[in-house]
């Protein structure tokens, strides 16, 4: 019969290695990986399993006893390496919100879990290994934390304003929020503080005393839409509706402003001189605001000098006028001579010219606005007079492909031509344009009066057409166009 002490000590010798080899081919496969856990698993194997073993080879086989110092201060390694294990795990699998990792909690949890943790095994150490009475500890710990309630008021008012907020959690790492006059994205979360980052890329540090006693807004807590609200004086002689359609066009045109809920223009104060508008519309990434608002009010003042709109100077000059003052920059006399600067307009005749100039419109489109867009019929015939515009084709998945620059002298917008058939082309301006626009019931009445401009228009769109074609390297048959225009 084996003895259990002869049972014990093949245990050890041969389970000893066993476990050591296992672990490295363990530790090894999971390197490879680059999984974290093999810094966890080496950490059992160098540290925690040596004192073990030790431990029981001293118990087991020369039968020291338990309260010997050797056994004690053997025991105190093996706790003291248990609790760097458990430290290291918990940084490998906890995240704070700055790392990818299995489970994200608050960083003021993870702190607070990495203390209990060395609290309650420094406690086992001093009360099972080393037979300390812990209650004469307590209790001199009970009588100085009143001194130091006293002397850490503050600290403590943001100790304990930390635990409620991770017991409310009104924010987390990651969203935007408001305290008092600060707005900013919150960073992280700790015992002591909380730190926003705001649109300025300044970082503020709030401590959590002060934190629990101010208004907290998160602007991305169950709702992720932020509505922006801007003000807008517009003139008694600008409709209200038309506003409203020429503001809302311009928002669906910025990215990041969504379509849902649609953006409106309402009227909100009735002034002397002016009524004052407010434009509202949504957004879901709050960082992106400064950008968004930028580009809003850039491609806003385009469409409102297109428009017509009177942008009145409020409270500052008050006039009174028996007519309105023309607009010399579209006015008729100024736009004729341009028109028959073009060779494309010299078959018609002046009296064909001269009706087009009094359909003519000269207009400003600023950079990252569309002027013709693809798949929606085009408003306008345009004669580009300066600036550049870049020609896109856009396929069914979305990608975009470059055809030409148009700049001065090019046309645009030659669907007008054609019966209700939408632009295959979007042209985006990428330097601030100035074009005439000439209506596209002017443009039709020339081409049924002159058969030569209607044989020019055919040659421009299917050349057009050949470009198209050949910047996205598709081979374009192209037919006669005339049938698809108007009667006569």
């Amino acid at each position: 019969m084996i003895d259990n002490a002869t049972l014990q000590g093949l245990a050890v010798i041969l389970g000893l290695p066993l476990i050591t080899i296992a672990l490295g081919e363990f530790i090894e496969r999971l390197d490879r990986n680059l999984n974290p856990l093999a810094e966890v698993l080496s950490a059992v194997r160098n540290l925690l399993l040596p004192p073990l073993v030790l431990w029981l080879v001293l118990r087991q086989f020369f039968q020291v006893p338990e309260k010997a110092s050797a056994m004690r201060g053997i025991a105190s390694c093996y706790w003291l390496a248990l609790t760097y294990v458990l430290l290291l795990l918990f940084n490998t699998t906890l995240s704070t919100g700055r790392k990818h990792k299995l489970i994200d909690i608050p960083n003021l949890l993870f702190q607070f879990l990495r203390a209990f943790i060395v609290l309650i095994i420094m406690a086992y150490i001093l009360g099972r290994v080393w037979n300390i009475d812990l209650t004469k500890i307590i209790g001199a710990l009970g009588i100085g934390s009143v001194v130091i309630a006293i002397s850490l008021q503050d600290t403590l008012s943001n100790l304990v304003s930390g635990f409620l907020l991770i017991v409310e959690s009104p924010f987390k790492v990651g969203d935007w929020i408001k305290v008092g006059q600060l707005e900013g994205e919150v960073l992280e979360i700790n015992w002591r503080a909380v730190r926003i980052k705001t649109l300025d890329r300044d970082v503020v540090i709030i401590p959590n005393g002060n934190l629990g006693k101010e208004n907290i807004c998160n602007y991305t807590l169950l709702d992720k839409l932020h509505a922006v609200r801007l003000r807008i004086p517009f003139s008694y002689e600008d409709r209200p509706d038309t506003i409203d359609l020429t503001l809302r066009q311009v928002a669906l045109t910025v990215d990041g402003i969504e379509p849902k809920p649609v953006p409106e223009t309402v009227p909100k104060i009735f002034n002397s001189t002016y009524i004052e508008y407010e434009m509202v519309y949504f957004i879901t990434h709050y960082n992106d605001l400064e950008r968004i608002e930028a580009e809003f009010w850039h491609r806003a003042y385009y469409a409102v000098r297109r428009a017509g709109f009177k942008i009145p100077f409020a409270n500052k000059l008050e006039y009174k006028l028996d007519f309105l003052p023309p607009d010399t920059d579209n006015n008729p006399e100024k736009i004729l001579p341009i028109l028959r600067s073009f060779s494309l307009f010299n078959p018609l005749d002046s009296a064909t010219i001269e009706h087009l100039s009094q359909h003519g419109k000269i207009e400003l489109f600023g950079i990252g606005e569309k002027i013709v867009c693809a798949g929606e019929l085009d408003r306008a015939f345009y004669i580009l007079l300066g600036g550049q515009a870049l020609l896109l084709k856009e396929n069914i998945e979305g990608k975009k492909q470059e055809i030409t620059y148009l700049t001065e002298g090019d046309f645009l917008g030659e669907t007008v031509f054609l019966s209700k058939k939408p632009s295959l082309v979007s042209a985006i301006v990428t330097n601030t344009v100035t074009a005439i626009s000439i209506k596209p019931s002017a443009i039709t009445r020339s081409i049924q009066q002159s058969a030569q401009f209607a044989l020019e228009i055919s040659q421009f769109i299917d050349e057009r057409k050949k470009l198209i074609g050949i910047a996205a390297g598709i081979e374009t048959k192209v037919s006669s166009t005339k049938e698809t225009w108007p009667a006569s």
